[in-house]
């Protein structure tokens, strides 16, 4: 699989947008967090130790619109639940589907990019809530972790680590991780406020 394939065509990189992310095959080493910076409505941006990686940024009055920002581009998230439980992948402003995930009835899901590549992803409940991407082959590419008693807190104060990604070897340089870690923490809101639906509430998100 070519690491770039999937992630091309993106609208705006960060650089046009005014500022710059550290692209995460630059990085050397994991571990990265997710950092909540706003609670309604709910804004993370990706840290490592060379600064910021990707941001994730549910958009005000919009439902479950989110708008990723990596240093390869920018794409927009929106989970939809009729006619079927999906979440597509686009880029600012574009009606085609760069990637569209589906749910499976154990939980799990397939995502799968117009390039024809697909990763399968595994959730994980219990005493470690969060999940990870795997390649078709069924090597791990990306692992997500929520941190203990943060995975539904209705407010944390800003800047707040919230959930710790790891890109897992033989991929820590792999161009498309970035994307992968803000896909799959988009996946975790949204199970969070099917699961807690309170915690959806008293935000202006809805599903």
């Amino acid at each position: 699989m070519n690491e770039n394939s999937y992630i091309g065509g993106a609208h705006l990189r960060p650089e046009e947008r005014g500022f710059v992310m550290t692209a995460l095959t630059r990085i050397q080493a994991t571990p990265l967090a997710w950092h909540q910076e706003t609670d309604d409505p709910p804004a993370y941006t990706l840290r490592g130790q060379d600064g910021p990686v990707a941001t994730l940024r549910f958009l005000p009055h919009q439902g479950t619109l989110a708008l990723v920002e990596t240093a390869d581009g920018s794409w927009t998230l929106l989970h939809r639940a009729f006619p079927a439980d999906t979440v597509t992948l686009r880029e600012p402003g574009s009606r085609v589907d760069v990637a569209t995930y589906q749910p499976h009835p154990s939980g799990s899901g397939e995502l799968r990019f117009l390039s024809g590549d697909t990763f399968h992803w595994v959730p994980r409940k219990g005493v470690e809530v969060g999940g990870v991407f795997l390649e078709a082959e069924g090597m791990p590419l990306v692992r997500l972790t929520v941190m203990p008693d943060r995975s539904h807190r209705l407010h944390v104060p800003g800047g707040t680590a919230v959930g710790a990604v790891e890109a897992l070897p033989p991929h820590h340089h792999h161009a498309g991780s970035a994307l992968l870690a803000a896909i799959g923490w988009y996946l975790l809101q949204v199970e969070g406020m099917k699961e807690h639906p309170a915690r959806a509430a008293e935000t202006s998100m809805r599903l």
